[in-house]
């Protein structure tokens, strides 16, 4: 909140993990949620949202969670990988 304050102009961004939100389980609904109301309320702007097994199925709770909040969603599909390996299998 001190940051919002000090730059107002600038857009805050953070990493939710789909159902998973920050942490490495899934939580209830409500939790997510309230979680996404609290971190925009406290700032956030864009919601940058993924899930590790690029399931859309978890994505859309953290979706719907941070639209409702009010915040800006920037869905993303994970991808590791050597892409400039053509030989790879």
């Amino acid at each position: 909140e001190k940051l919002r304050t000090a730059a107002p102009d600038v857009c805050f961004q953070m990493l939710l993990r789909g159902a998973n939100a920050v942490g490495y389980t899934s939580y209830p609904d409500n939790l997510v949620y309230a979680f996404c109301k609290q971190a925009y309320e406290s700032g956030i702007d864009i919601f940058r949202v993924f899930d590790s097994l690029n399931y859309t199925g978890n994505m859309e709770l953290g979706i719907k969670a941070a639209v409702a909040a009010g915040g800006f969603v920037e869905a993303a599909i994970c991808y590791t990988g050597d892409v400039t390996n053509i030989s790879a299998d």
